[in-house]
This record gives C-alpha cells, structure tokens and sequence, in this order.
C-alpha cells in the first residue's frame, strides 16, 4: 500500500511512512556504552508528536445507563466507596468547557469515548442526538486545534446486548459494526485516528475472571471466549471504519488500545516461577496483537481459525502502559495458571499499589515496534495520586521514557496522560484520582493541580525536562 499523504489539523503535509533511522538522534541523546546518561537539559519534541488527555464516556459523562449503571445499583455495592457514576463529572452537559480548559493548557490531542448504550439505546434504534452531541466534541475539538481520537468502546456495552449475554454473543461483531459504521458516517469526515475497543484482555481479566466487573464471571473458559469475541468484534468494528473512509475517500487509522503489563518472574525465580509466567504474559500481552497480524484466532486461545477482516486491522497500535508485574508460582491459584502477580518490591508505588516503572514504557514501545512495525501512539499513561505528588515526576520521567524510544529507533506519534480530570475509575469508584485537574464532588468544579502546570509546560515548548530537574514547587 502507498503512504498516504495528508495535511494534519494545523494544514501542515504528512505523510504515513515509517521513520528515517535514528543512529544519529540516539548519540545526541546521550546513549554511550548501552547506558543511558542523565540529561541538563530539556529534550525536545518531534514536531508533529502529539500531546493531551484521555477520557472515557461512562467515567466523565454521567446519565449513562448501560450494563455498569446497572452493576453498579447492585446492593450491597460492588464499588468501593458505593458511589455510581450516574452523574460522574457531567462532562457530557460541560464538554465545550472542558475541552476549553485543556486547550488552555496548550493540549492539542484530546481522545474521548463514544458510548454504545447512548448512540444505540435499543437495538438497531439509533439515536440522532446523541451522534450530533459527539459530532459537536468533535467540532469543538478541532477548532481549539485539537486532533481527536475516538474510542468506540471503553468497557461498557448497552444493556439489550449485555442482556443477550454481551461480546460472547455471536451476533456482537456484526452488531458492533453497525454501532462503528454509524459513528463512521456520523464523525469520520472529522476523524483520522479511531480505537475500536479499550483493552480487551482487561475487559476479559476483570469482567470474566476476577468477576470484579460486568458480567461478573469467574472461569478460565469464560475470558478465553471473551477474548475471541473481543477479537471478533475489533475486526468488524475496524472493517466497518475502513470501508466507511474508503467510500467517502477519507483518511481513517485505526487500531485497538493495547493495554501493555509485562508479567516477569520474580527476582530469585525458580524454574517453576519462571514457567508460570510464560503463559499469561503471553495471553495478555501478545495474544490479541499477534492474533491480529495473523488473521487468525491463534491459540492457546483459539483454534487458529481465520477471522474476516482481522489480518490488516491495525494501521497503527494504541498502547496504554501503567506498571508491571512479578509473577511467582502458586498451586492455589489456578484460575491464574498457577501464577499468582505483584509489584516489583524495589520499586515505588501509587496509590493503586502499581509499581512505578518508566523504563518499562521504553521496553513496551521497543519491543511493539520492533514486533509489529506498526506507529505507536501511548494512548493511557498515568498514576493514581491522590496527592498529586508523584504525578508531575511521573509525567516528565515516562515523557523521558518515550522519547529514549524514540531514540531507540521506535516511531512513537503522540502521547496522551490518563486522565484529563479525577472521575469515576470502576470499581474504585472515587477513591483513586488519575486527573491533572481535582473535581469538587459537590460543586463539580475543576481546579488545576501542580501537575497541570508541569504537563501544560511541556505542551506549551514542545521539551520534556529530566525528571530530577522538576522542582518541589511543581509538585
């Protein structure tokens, strides 16, 4: 296929090609003996990198019923401070303010979720407001020159199909393609950068194996058969986009946001530690992406039978990236493959427990690269901070991390912060804080914390200081 030439949002020339080699940009970034050294002064930029926040529908919008408004009305309550998020941070009535508010901050990226159940309500009924509501994002974003990314599915589902028994349902890929050409037609004269589906072997973890999400499932079975559907569902949801662009002659790039958690075996591991990690490393990390550049459903998941439309899908990969895991083994977990997963104890930790790794966003970003040749674009990374004390560090030390990747040879477009404003994180409910900017839970309010400061810097010189440089007055 020929790159594709386009001009971006600011009118500027692109094109889709992969990048020159950076033999020389990894010398003048101080690389020297396989080390790196530590860096006085502030790194910049690729010039057409972009850089803002990223949001989910049902976390920000409020008035959502779907299958997680109704999990989350269960008695006793499955949310840790059994809170719900049916008014959440009223996004969906504040959105033109908000938008403002990080395009203030020099932002000019922004990725947001389109929700099924609000589009969809009931099944094959489309609903025209709200497409006009997510077209206005949309509009919004591009005149405060941000560049959206649209996600079609961030966890939840309408109710009618969580009803008929949700992405296990044969009939979910067709019925997700319908969803994803109406959003298509509806935002694609607009979009370039689409995500079908937000972390699916999360979804399938959570939701089919812990059972600490809809549909509250536990059973090895049940997230290997979630897993297919999820991959059934990518290929026609990304099928649907594509052909959609294609008629109208409009530029669509679309991928699935990976979510990338490298399950190692623990320090001093024994063979048995050491072979219970392959596994689920494998199955979490690497199954749904080889998967696709196969075509086929590979196993241990599946059978190795083809899926249409899944060989292709991906024009570049979505990678959201948190922390690792050290994974030791244990004959009481099986649901687990005998694995049972941790923090790495040297390493600092926020206040979800998460290790604090930057240097293992390089690794995620070199090692995808290098598998898939695929642009990558980090489109989650983040830290729950309730204080905001570690985030500004956070930010700038994994901003680092990206650009040693760079340098390393990666091609790295963008890089979007999880998240925008602190909201409803699942089954946490409000307890954990992602955002840049604290939200009042009675006024709804939003006030900048230190951290927006940092990140609004960066935006606003295109440069990424080293993370020791960050002063105690910026956090």
């Amino acid at each position: 296929m020929e790159p594709q030439a386009r001009r971006d949002h600011r009118g500027r020339r692109t094109q889709w090609r992969r990048p020159p080699d950076r033999a020389g940009a990894r010398r003048c970034a101080g690389r020297r003996g396989g080390r790196t050294l530590r860096r006085v002064t502030p790194r910049r930029l690729p010039s057409e990198f972009l850089l803002g926040c990223a949001t989910a529908a049902h976390q920000v919008e409020g008035g959502i019923e779907n299958d997680w408004s109704r999990f989350e009305r269960q008695r006793p309550s499955p949310v840790a401070d059994g809170s719900d998020a049916s008014t959440a941070i009223d996004h969906y009535r504040r959105y033109a303010e908000d938008l403002q508010q990080l395009a203030a901050g020099d932002q000019d990226a922004h990725r947001f979720s389109v929700e099924w159940a609000r589009v969809e309500p009931e099944a094959g009924c489309f609903d025209s407001a709200a497409l006009r509501h997510y077209r206005d994002v949309v509009r919004v974003c591009r005149r405060l020159d941000m560049e959206p990314v649209v996600t079609l599915q961030h966890f939840t589902l309408p109710r009618w199909l969580a009803e008929r028994g949700g992405v296990v349902n044969p009939a979910a890929p067709r019925l997700f393609a319908r969803y994803a050409a109406a959003c298509a037609e509806t935002l694609g004269d607009s979009v370039v950068w689409w995500l079908t589906i937000n972390e699916p072997a999360v979804l399938a973890v959570q939701g089919f194996l812990n059972g600490l999400w809809p549909p509250q499932q536990r059973s090895i079975g049940d997230a290997l058969a979630a897993l297919r559907g999820l991959l059934r569902m990518h290929a026609a949801g990304a099928s649907a986009v594509h052909d959609v662009a294609r008629r109208h002659g409009w530029d669509a790039r679309v991928s699935v946001a990976h979510h990338e958690r490298r399950l190692r075996p623990r320090a001093g591991a024994t063979p048995l530690d050491r072979a219970a990690a392959v596994l689920p490393d494998f199955i979490f990390n690497r199954w749904f992406l080889r998967s696709c550049v196969a075509g086929r459903i590979l196993p241990p998941v599946g059978d190795g039978r083809r899926v249409p439309d899944l060989r292709g899908s991906l024009d570049f990969l979505g990678v959201n990236y948190y922390s690792e895991d050290t994974v030791s083994f244990d004959a009481r977990v099986p649901l687990t493959l005998f694995a049972s997963m941790a923090p790495d104890p040297d390493l600092p930790r926020s206040a979800f427990g998460w290790a604090i790794h930057p240097a293992g966003l390089r690794r995620a970003l070199n090692e995808l690269w290098m598998e898939t040749r695929l642009p990558l674009l980090v489109t989650e990374n983040g830290v729950a901070d309730n204080d905001d004390e570690l985030r500004p560090r956070y930010i700038v030390a994994h901003l680092n991390a990206v650009l040693d990747a760079i340098d390393d040879g990666a091609d790295v477009r963008g890089y979007l912060h999880w998240t925008a404003w602190d909201n409803f994180e699942w089954a946490e409910g409000y307890t954990k804080r992602f955002g840049l900017y604290a939200v009042d839970r009675e006024t709804l309010s939003r006030t900048p914390k230190p951290s927006a400061a940092v990140f609004a810097e960066i935006c606003r010189t295109r440069s990424v200081p080293d993370a020791a440089r960050v002063t105690a007055s910026a956090r």
